[in-house]
């Protein structure tokens, strides 16, 4: 499933997909591989390409059911559509959304310097 999300965004896509529970697979061109595990086992999870394009990002999702076990081929057990899918790619879109249009915070209070004695004692 390939999704497009406009820019600006508030991150590089490798930090926004980090901040959502992937982590960094390979790079291959362009395009960075991420992985999101459903379980602790390494399969099924989330594999996601995505590529920074006009200020946006270009996310390709796809679920992984197993690994590629075929002798010498490279074919895999991979879902490019479907329920989970399409719930996965909700989830990226809508978190990434949200990281848009969060504010920064203010500045707090300025901290104090020196050691804890001189807070006691001036």
């Amino acid at each position: 499933m390939n999704q497009f999300i406009q820019g600006p965004l508030p991150d590089r896509g490798w930090n926004l997909l980090r901040r959502l529970g992937y982590a960094e697979q390979k790079v291959v061109g362009e395009e960075i591989g991420f992985t999101r595990r459903l379980s602790t086992d390494q399969f099924p999870r989330y594999h996601a390409y995505t590529e920074e394009v006009d200020g946006g990002i270009k996310v390709n999702l796809h679920l992984d059911q197993r690994a590629t076990t075929h002798g010498k081929q490279s074919a895999h057990g991979g879902e490019y559509n479907g329920p989970l899918v399409e719930r996965e790619m909700a989830r990226i879109v809508s978190g990434i959304s949200s990281m848009k249009s969060t504010p920064p915070k203010p500045p707090g209070p300025p901290q104090p310097t020196g050691g804890w004695l001189s807070r006691l004692f001036g």
